[in-house]
Order: C-alpha cells, then sequence, then structure tokens
C-alpha cells in the first residue's frame, strides 16, 4: 500500500526554529530605538531590521522546504506522495520562493510609506521633523553623551529615542529638541518660565 508521508530534511525544521527565534530577538532588542540592543543586535538599518529580514527569510524557507520538501517534488521515491499543483507540482525552489516573500513582508511591515514620502519632499533629513517637539528624560543625559528621552511622533504615537544634550540633565526633566547631532537628537531642559506658563495654562484650562 503506497505511503504518503513526505520525506522531512531536518535542515528545514532547523531552519524554521532559528528563523522564529532571529525573529523574536530582532524585536525585543530594538524596542529602544537607537540602544545598543537595537543597533548591534538587531542591526537597525533606517526603519527596517536585518535580523528580522534574516529570520523572516528562514521561516519562509523552512515552512517552503516542509510543505513541498525538493526532493519529494522531483525524484521522490516511487509509493511517495509529491502534492501536485496547477503546473503538476510544487516547484522544487518554493522554499527559497516563501523565504524572499517572507524577507519581503518584514521589510514592508517595517516600513512607513507615508514618513518616507514625507521625508521624499523635504531636503531635511529625518530628524529635523521632531525639532522644537517636547520630550521627557527617561534615562539620565551626561553631558556630551547619550541618554533616553520619552515622546511623541509625528502621529501621536508614544516612542522613546536616543538623544544627548551639552549639559548634564537627570531622569524626569522635561526638554525641548533643539537640534541634531550627528544620528541623535539634541535636547536642553526647558526654561522655567517656560514649564511655569505651562502649569498656568493648564490650571486656567
Amino acid at each position: 500500500m503506497p505511503s504518503f508521508d513526505l520525506p522531512a530534511d531536518p535542515k528545514f525544521a532547523i531552519a524554521l526554529a532559528v528563523g522564529l527565534g532571529l525573529v523574536l530577538v530582532a524585536r525585543w532588542a530594538s524596542r529602544v530605538r537607537g540602544s545598543k540592543r537595537d543597533l548591534w543586535i538587531a542591526l537597525r538599518l533606517g526603519d527596517v531590521l536585518i535580523t528580522e529580514i534574516l529570520g523572516a527569510f528562514l521561516l519562509g524557507y523552512g515552512l517552503g522546504g516542509l510543505i513541498a520538501p525538493p526532493d519529494a517534488a522531483t525524484n521522490g521515491p516511487p509509493g511517495r506522495f509529491a502534492p501536485v499543483g496547477r503546473f503538476g507540482g510544487f516547484s522544487p525552489n518554493l522554499p527559497v520562493t516563501l523565504g524572499v516573500v517572507g524577507a519581503a513582508i518584514s521589510i514592508l511591515t517595517r516600513l512607513d510609506l507615508t514618513s518616507l514620502a514625507l521625508r521624499g519632499s523635504s531636503p531635511r533629513n529625518g530628524l529635523s521633523m521632531y525639532l522644537g517637539s517636547d520630550a521627557r528624560v527617561i534615562a539620565p543625559i551626561s553631558a556630551g553623551a547619550f541618554g533616553q528621552i520619552a515622546m511623541r511622533d509625528a502621529m501621536g504615537y508614544p516612542i522613546s529615542a536616543v538623544a544627548t544634550a551639552d549639559t548634564d540633565i537627570p531622569q524626569g526633566t522635561e526638554v525641548r529638541v533643539v537640534g541634531t547631532k550627528g544620528v541623535n537628537l539634541l535636547v536642553a531642559p526647558l526654561s522655567s518660565t517656560e514649564t511655569v506658563a505651562g502649569v498656568n495654562t493648564a490650571t486656567r484650562g
């Protein structure tokens, strides 16, 4: 009686497991944009994560190999079941095809197309859109060194970013983005008069 078991190559199961692990690690490491984990583990390149892209490719590759192992689709032994598709069977390149699709999906889900369009219409770099924004220091900033701030992006979503300053700024201080230094934001504490004025305005409201 013919067997309908598909021969499974262990490398596809390994690729699936490694790919899932890389995706999870990349998302964990990228929680704080601009941090060392984000840059050296998630391997951020703009809005995309190289580690996540690699993981997505391995996920698709492993899944494709488990669905249609190349040997089973072409030179499988007699009596084995080879799934037949519209063109006579699955392509032996299905693992690679699904891998590329997975990587493409990973890239597209990370890219902010609206933001890219806005940046493309402006000669300034992407960080310039945050100039004048108010933020709060969530990791102390030493003069000339780096810390972290919490703020909201153009869509109103809370984000955190690496920032630097010309003076020491303790955690919890309200600051304003006054410029950029390299690929990081430059912030300065809000003046006491601005803080008082803001409190008075809020009280009257």
